[in-house]
């Protein structure tokens, strides 16, 4: 099985949305985005999977933070 690879990362301050760092194949562009999907996406423990430009957002929500690795598929 092959493994898709990271190819970028954010982080974000989920009260605000705004984006507190990117790296890769990551925007700052992205954070609003993120941040309303991660409402739906992650479950009660804070992780979740969303789609974006053609790859897979891993969605991990902190108590102030919220960090998006993306994978490409």
């Amino acid at each position: 099985m092959d493994t898709p690879s990271v190819s970028g990362a954010i982080l974000i301050d989920v009260k605000s949305g705004l984006c507190l760092g990117v790296v890769g194949k990551a925007k700052e562009d992205d954070a609003p985005q993120l941040t309303v999907s991660s409402w739906q996406a992650c479950d009660i423990e804070g992780v979740g999977v969303v789609s974006l430009r053609d790859g897979r957002v891993m969605l991990r929500k902190g108590e102030n933070v919220l960090l998006g690795v993306f994978k490409d598929t």
